[in-house]
């Protein structure tokens, strides 16, 4: 039976989401930043903690391999241990106290970009002094926080740590017909055959 509802699973979006050594290092910090997480409707999905290996960091850092601040990514990641995070919405709608309405969550990869913002910390502090990198990045390497791109980023990113998709049982309808004497008769006599 699982074999083959595993086949009829539907992937659900994800990004993953990384909480580098200057603070996953940090249980109070580390505490405070997955009250953070639950507070804005994330669910953890997978998790490891883990000091990133060269490969892992080439692998997620690739367009800046020939910067020349690629080394301090290195240094910084490898440094100590890293909190990483495949994250999902944990509900799909929220209620928007301005518009007084039910609506619908943004993607992960959109909202978890969102919540910790800019690259550049002091650049997140004059955009919105509420998001993470504002209030726990200390440069721009140390800024504290990762997040996928976009889903092709995120499907890459997830490989290298090894996590499984998110999968989600589909949620099915019945919908009730009203049968008639007609439906009936229909039925009994399709009205396309001649009965003798």
């Amino acid at each position: 039976f699982y074999k083959n509802m595993k086949s009829k699973l539907i992937p659900i979006a994800y990004t993953l989401a990384i909480v580098k050594p200057n603070l996953a290092m940090k249980e109070e910090k580390m505490n405070e930043i997955m009250k953070v997480i639950d507070d804005n409707d994330f669910e953890v999905f997978h998790q490891k903690t883990k000091i990133l290996r060269n490969e892992e960091i080439l692998n997620l850092f690739y367009k800046y391999r020939n910067q020349e601040f690629f080394d301090d990514i290195k240094e910084h990641l490898s440094s100590g241990e890293s909190k990483v995070m495949l994250l999902i919405n944990k509900v799909e709608t929220r209620y928007d106290e301005e518009k007084e309405e039910e609506v619908k969550l943004e993607d992960p990869i959109t909202r978890w970009k969102k919540l910790i913002g800019p690259s550049n910390p002091e650049e997140a502090k004059t955009k919105s002094d509420k998001c993470l990198r504002a209030q726990y990045g200390l440069d721009i390497i140390r800024n504290g926080f990762h997040g996928s791109d976009d889903p092709h980023s995120a499907n890459k990113e997830r490989d290298i740590f090894k996590f499984s998709i998110p999968e989600k049982i589909p949620e099915f309808k019945y919908e009730r017909y009203k049968v008639t004497m007609e439906h009936l008769l229909k039925f009994c006599f399709p009205p396309n055959l001649e009965h003798c």
